[in-house]
């Protein structure tokens, strides 16, 4: 059997995608203090969340959330700094509330739903499709197909059962499996089932030809430029794209850069942001009195722990690295 899952906000996702940013080592590295007069600004709020983040984070989180670095590396290409996350992580008090922040939110319906029937992928519940999380049945989700004019069902064919909305008016037999919504979202009407999809901020909708002859759309950058396979990468001026899989097809992912104040580069096969004067790497996190030191961007950025409430730094907190630390160990954070 073959269900199709609702994709969720990459904004908040536990199992979200990792840019990782190699640093290159500087005999002496310039630092960049955690405060009002730091440059760029930007970076240094985004230092302080993913400090938080990756102290609380444990073995279970995903890999761009366990130690700052990677964590920064992610959230310049693929989070967003007035996202419900960067509000949330700054206001959580315990890590047990961090924790809360980054894992993605789920539907109280569909958690409820899917913890009664382990094992099950989807289900429809009335008008809602409800897609189960086997590893955190908290993070399941429903989607409402009435939004999109229709009701959750399942259409059977060539030994295939394919689960979701099923919306005549928007996917008709005869749409394409593909069209563009405006220029900010595609249509989706693979096998009769509906999905829109709102195409990355800094990219647009555009209507193609695709190699069978038929009418078809993909969402490209703002130079015109295309994704490859997934996991391929590019620069389109101070963007970082990514390619990433999306169902059947390579979807695409854009981060600003510029906005941080910082340019792209490709490295490693990977785009990232990086600072346009780098001043080099000292290493992995470690600790200076109460205060963690770890690379960001091409340069180190220093966060004083106790400023994020947190009484000190231990310097193998997060087992190879340093990290910040409670007085007591957290029950969501065994690594301290």
């Amino acid at each position: 059997m073959r269900t199709r899952a609702v994709r969720r906000n990459l904004g908040v996702a536990a199992g979200a995608l990792l840019v990782a940013l190699g640093c290159g080592t500087a005999p002496k590295p310039v630092p960049v203090a955690a405060g009002p007069a730091a440059a760029p600004s930007l970076l240094v709020d985004v230092a302080r969340r993913c400090a938080r983040i990756a102290s609380c984070s444990d073995p279970h989180d995903p890999s761009n959330f366990r130690t700052a670095q990677a964590c920064v590396d992610w959230w310049l290409v693929n989070a967003r700094d007035e996202s419900p996350l960067a509000d949330c992580v700054m206001k959580a008090k315990t890590c047990t509330e961090v924790e809360a922040c980054t894992h993605a939110p789920g539907d109280p319906g569909a958690e409820s739903f899917c913890k009664a029937h382990p094992g099950t992928l989807s289900t429809c519940d009335g008008t809602r499709y409800i897609s189960c999380e086997d590893r955190d049945p908290r993070e399941s989700t429903a989607s409402e197909c009435a939004a999109l004019g229709g009701t959750c069902g399942e259409i059977h064919g060539a030994g295939l059962v394919l689960r979701g909305c099923i919306a005549p008016k928007l996917c008709p037999s005869d749409a394409p499996t593909l069209r563009c919504d405006g220029e900010k979202a595609l249509i989706d009407c693979e096998g009769g089932i509906a999905e829109r999809r709102v195409c990355p901020q800094g990219s647009r909708c555009v209507p193609e030809v695709n190699a069978e002859g038929d009418p078809s759309a993909t969402c490209e950058s703002s130079t015109g430029r295309r994704c490859g396979l997934p996991g391929s990468a590019f620069c389109d001026g101070d963007r970082a794209v990514v390619c990433v899989q999306n169902g059947r097809f390579t979807g695409m992912h854009v981060g600003d850069c510029g906005r941080y104040g910082m340019g792209c580069i490709v490295r490693a096969g990977r785009a990232n942001c990086v600072r346009k004067e780098t001043t080099g790497c000292a290493g992995p996190a470690a600790c200076e009195g109460d205060t963690l030191r770890f690379c960001a961007a091409g340069g180190d950025v220093r966060v004083p722990c106790k400023e994020l409430g947190f009484t000190g730094c231990n310097p193998t907190g997060a087992g190879t690295e340093a990290s910040c630390t409670y007085a007591e160990e957290s029950p969501t954070a065994p690594n301290h």
